[in-house]
């Protein structure tokens, strides 16, 4: 149990440290803006995770933001110490255990999901106790054992429906397992214990159920609100199009993203272990071989053939088996004799340490503010007594654009354009009739005036500042050392050709650059006026140290761009003097640092941190500059 406590405390102490201090884009945005609202749709799902994100942030009495987040290091933190146990019972060896869950640990993935509000650091927990609890029940089969092992798996569906994917080898083992054979599975009493403890999982999603009538436009009958709520809850819009939709043409590069992914979560001495300990289970315990192999092998497929723009984080059940695998590869050594697989466990927990000390900067988010500056200058002099904002952008900046006026500045008043364009010109005059400017993001504006043209004249917002990526160097001093990375954006956003290339001649004082054209990843480093440093374009991700007036710099990609399009830790780092001095996104990422990796100044563009311009509705009462 030590060990377990151990390997959690560091856990905790590693997440904590590197923690996002508020809230984000995207799912994460999204979650946190959820919780705590009495009402939570079948869409929002995850009835399970809400429930004790709301004892977070009644105990610990901060922003929910803060408190999801802080949620999911405790989880993670959890989820570790439990895999110490889990990987004990497989190997025999709480070193070799400790190791296993210490690789994990650092692992880059799960990481990085333990320091933001995110459902699979909750999920890995589940992951792992059920795991345990199913093994404590092979070692000695009692009926309470294998109820509580139903119990906490169907608890596990409250948080996320991906528990499913664990079912094909948890019942594969309870069928081989038992000393009774299959049969004493079938009795009726284990049958109806199974059934009961289904049943009162899924009770989880009664309140969400509950909400669909409590909306404007009901259920017409309760047929009606079960179709209704099974198609929001499995997200059956989703799944006919995203599961196993992977087209054929992309199999071979997703085949190549995961061996990246792998390697990122634990170099080549992971997986290499990882066969070595399905080798030494294979020999000491068949039924434990099979529902590993089942394990790995389900959550392996669903995440490859899962095509959305975030699969690394479908592997993540798929890792933890490999880390506990790498243990029991140990426990393998410890055949030949006793004192082998503590001293192996001390080297791979000293390797997984180094890449936990490599790492940390990369992951480290606790000064990482830019959704909120983000929000902040799009917001810039509006409130509800003299404004509404209309908007229609990427879903991840409504997201968190849904937080900050929740919960930052309540005071804004916004909606989404497409719900009330219909009534626009409606809308417009009554606001204007009371004295309140009609603002819009730059989408918005352009559907509007596509809309309804002369009729609603909309003009550029000059309260807001919005430097291109040529404001941000024009006035760096010379010799200022500065990293430039250019990532093929997403297809709704563009690089402007000009303004990149005014700025890449102030950079480099004029000076010729050629990149390739079809490049992925590509990065200009170096001082300001100086030919560059370091010049690089390269279709796949890489890592690469230069030397930039003294200071080591070291560039990560950490994406695979041909299907990543979320990142929640950022598509790239640049760690220079082991600080984390830029988090590369998508499109154009610029940072300008001193001799310590401080940033001195950073600008995005073509991507969600991108400066957001803003417009108004041109009337009698607009603001004027």
């Amino acid at each position: 149990m030590l060990p377990a406590l151990s390997v959690g405390l560091a856990a905790f102490a590693l997440y904590h440290a590197t923690l996002l201090p508020g809230f984000d884009f995207g799912d994460t945005g999204h979650l946190q803006t959820a919780v705590g609202s009495p009402l939570i749709t079948p869409r929002a799902g995850y009835p399970l995770y809400f429930a004790i994100g709301n004892l977070f942030v009644h105990i610990t009495g901060v922003e929910p933001a803060r408190a999801l987040n802080l949620a999911s290091a405790v989880e993670a933190a959890i989820a570790c110490a439990l895999l110490v146990l889990v990987g004990a019972e497989l190997s025999g060896s709480v070193f070799a255990g400790a190791a296993g869950a210490l690789l994990f640990t650092a692992s880059y993935t799960f990481w990085s999901q333990a320091i933001i509000a995110e459902v699979y650091a909750l999920h890995l927990l589940f992951v792992a106790l059920t795991m345990l609890l199913l093994l404590r029940w092979a070692a000695r089969p009692t009926l309470g054992r294998l109820a509580l092992f139903f119990a906490v798996y169907a608890l596990g569906f409250g948080n996320h429906l991906s528990m499913i994917l664990l079912a094909p080898a948890f019942s594969v083992f309870l069928m081989t397992a038992p000393p009774g054979g299959w049969r004493s599975m079938l009795e009726p009493r284990v049958i109806v214990l199974a059934l009961a403890c289904a049943c009162a999982g899924a009770l989880q999603y009664a309140a969400t159920m509950h909400t669909l009538w409590l909306l404007p436009q009901p259920p017409a009958s309760i047929v009606d609100g079960l179709q209704h709520f099974w198609f929001d809850i499995t997200k059956s819009d989703w799944r006919e199009t995203m599961v196993m939709g992977v087209p054929r043409v992309m199999l071979g590069d997703h085949l190549a993203m995961y061996w990246f992914d792998l390697r990122q979560q634990f170099g080549v001495v992971g997986p290499a272990l990882a066969v070595a300990g399905l080798a030494y289970l294979a020999i000491t315990n068949r039924p434990r071989t099979v529902l590993m192999l089942l394990l790995y092998a389900v959550n392996l497929v669903f995440a490859y053939s899962y095509n959305v723009g975030d699969a690394h984080v479908f592997y993540l059940p798929s890792h933890v088996i490999v880390a506990l695998l790498a243990g029991c590869g140990l426990a393998l050594a410890g055949r030949l004799t006793a004192r082998a697989t503590p001293a192996a466990a001390v080297l791979l927990a000293a390797y997984a340490i180094s890449r936990a000390y490599h790492d940390f900067p990369a992951l480290d988010r606790s000064r990482d503010h830019r959704p909120t500056e983000v929000m902040r200058a799009l917001t810039e002099g509006l409130d509800d007594r003299r404004s509404i904002l209309l908007v229609d952008f990427n879903w991840q900046l409504v997201n968190g654009l849904a937080y900050f006026a929740k919960v930052t500045r309540p005071e804004i008043a916004h909606t989404g354009l497409p719900g009330v364009l219909l009534y626009a010109p409606a809308l417009v005059a009554d606001n204007q009739t009371i004295g309140r400017d009609v603002t819009l993001t730059a989408r918005a504006a352009a559907t509007l005036t596509a809309t309804y043209g002369p009729l609603l004249p909309v003009v550029p917002d000059t309260r807001v500042n919005v430097p291109t990526l040529s404001d941000a160097v024009r006035d760096l001093p010379s010799g200022t050392r500065y990293v430039l990375c250019v990532l093929r954006p997403s297809r709704d956003l563009d690089v402007d050709a000009g303004d990149f290339t005014q700025a890449l001649r102030t950079l480099t004082a004029g000076r010729p650059l050629s990149l390739l054209p079809d490049s992925e990843y590509a990065t200009i480093a170096g001082r300001i006026g100086e030919s560059p440093r370091y010049l690089a374009a390269a279709t796949s991700p890489f890592r690469r140290h230069v030397d930039i007036g003294g200071v080591d710099v070291e560039i990560r990609m950490e994406s695979w761009l041909v299907s990543d399009t979320i990142r929640r830790m950022g598509f790239g780092h640049v760690i220079a003097a082991r600080q984390h001095t830029l988090i590369v996104e998508r499109g154009v990422s610029f940072v300008a640092f001193d001799e310590r990796g401080q940033p001195i100044r950073t600008a995005y563009a073509a991507n969600i941190f991108a400066p957001q311009p803003r417009f108004l509705v041109a009337g009698p009462n607009a603001a004027q500059p």
